[in-house]
Order: C-alpha cells, then sequence, then structure tokens
C-alpha cells in the first residue's frame, strides 16, 4: 500500500479534483455500489475536504463528468501518482474490476503520460497488493 502525505504533496484543488475522479472512477460501470461509496466517503475524510466539497464529489455518483477533464487539472506528478492509485483502488472497491473500468484507468495513465505497460503492472500489483491484505485480515480472524 501506498502512504502519501497528502497536504503536503497535494493542493487543496488537487484534493478535490482527486476526490471528483476518484468518484468518476466509481461510477465507470454505472453501478455504485456501497463499497464504492464508503471508499470516497474514507478518501474525502482523510483528505479533510471541506462540506460542499464533499457535495461536489457525491454529485460526481449520478451524474459524472469526464475523468480526463477533471484529471488533467492535476498537475503535481505526486498528486497524479496518489489519484492513479486511488482510481485503482476505487475500481476494485467492490472487488472486480470490469473492462469500461480498466479502460478508464488506462485513459488516465495516458492522461498522466504514464507507460501502458506500467500502468497495467500497477493495477496488478494494487490488485495483488489488496488481496494479500484481505488474505491476512482473514487469517488473522481464523487464529
Amino acid at each position: 500500500m501506498l502512504d502519501f502525505p497528502i497536504a503536503e504533496l497535494i493542493t487543496p484543488e488537487e484534493q478535490v479534483a482527486v476526490a471528483r475522479a476518484v468518484a468518476i472512477m466509481a461510477s465507470r460501470d454505472n453501478q455504485v455500489s456501497d463499497s464504492e461509496k464508503h471508499f470516497v466517503e474514507e478518501l474525502m475524510g482523510q483528505m479533510m475536504l471541506l462540506p460542499e466539497e464533499r457535495d461536489l464529489v457525491r454529485r460526481e455518483f449520478s451524474t459524472p463528468t469526464d475523468l480526463r477533464q477533471v484529471a488533467i487539472t492535476v498537475q503535481h506528478r505526486e498528486a497524479r501518482l496518489f489519484l492513479f492509485y486511488q482510481a485503482v483502488c476505487a475500481a476494485l472497491a467492490d472487488n472486480k474490476l470490469v473492462d469500461g473500468e480498466v479502460d478508464a484507468l488506462l485513459s488516465l495513465a495516458e492522461t498522466f503520460g504514464f507507460r501502458a505497460d506500467h500502468a497495467k503492472s500497477f493495477i496488478r500489483w494494487v490488485h495483488d497488493s489488496l488481496e494479500l491484505r484481505d488474505r491476512g485480515q482473514q487469517l488473522l480472524v481464523e487464529m
């Protein structure tokens, strides 16, 4: 898992754009699950977004903006890496990755100038990391 000191690396405007893009990503399969909503809510809490900013983000669930249009406003490399990581996690929040989500992630990677093969490897790494975490948590429950 990646830990980012968000407030030190990402401007407040970029934080809102990151949260909006993650919400858009969660809506890519035309069905926002409770786990995806929860993921976005936790992210907004982690970034300490203001109530009006949170409302803006939540609107992306029902009427999503173009992902690339929002993502292009994120300029700093660290913010782009953070956004890509969070977008992958959001896509996997419901434990499935559908074609529309993969396409959106690869489009996001292209927007940021990430190589497609690196993006695909990163997506697999995040998926594997989350799967290992879940298996470890299950083992702890069973012990």
